[in-house]
């Protein structure tokens, strides 16, 4: 696999790996759930990955393996969310500039924030099956996606602002 062995992917790869550690912050740091670049490592992956497999799979690994660690259960509504975090990535990596990986948080965090708190996909006893238990759930979710949104935001700059400084000081990072 020659995309393995590059300069690019490797960094990639590391920046990826560091902000997956992000998700110990709310554990560390009390009030700030949902506060990681877990959501800017999902769009930052999309867009500079140049092997969409790898794009999927080094993220969805990194927030496995996090998951591990600090005691996170297999949630499907959580990676399919993620997932869509990531197809957010591939909307901008022709074109990524300011606007365009702001408009990438706001989306992502939003279809994070509607798929995850799909009443539907909790068990009935937590929300009833109704537009009122859809609308409970969704309120209930809202510091949980505000904070998404900023941590979407602050790390997204750190991310893509981190690379892009890198590439200019180390050409060989740019894309091929």
């Amino acid at each position: 696999m020659k995309h393995i062995s590059t300069t690019r992917f490797i960094v990639l790869t590391l920046l990826v790996v560091a902000a997956a550690l992000t998700r110990a912050l709310p554990y560390l740091i009390p009030h700030i759930w949902n506060f990681t670049a877990i959501g800017a490592l999902a769009i930052f992956s999309g867009a500079q990955f140049s092997d969409k497999r790898m794009a999927f799979i080094i993220p969805i690994a990194a927030m496995a393996v996090s998951d591990i660690f600090i005691g996170n259960g297999f949630s499907l509504a959580v990676y399919t969310g993620f997932v869509a975090m990531v197809g957010c990535g591939f909307l901008i990596r022709n074109k990524v500039n300011t606007t365009n990986v702001i408009l990438a948080s706001f989306i992502s965090a939003s279809v994070f924030f509607l798929i995850t708190n799909f009443a539907f996909l909790y068990p009935a006893t937590m929300y009833p099956r109704n537009i009122s238990g859809i609308l409970t759930s969704y309120a209930a979710g809202l510091p949980f996606f505000r904070n998404m949104l900023i941590g979407n935001l602050v790390f997204s700059t750190v991310l893509f602002g981190s690379f892009y400084f890198l590439s200019k000081r180390y050409p060989v990072l740019a894309k091929v």
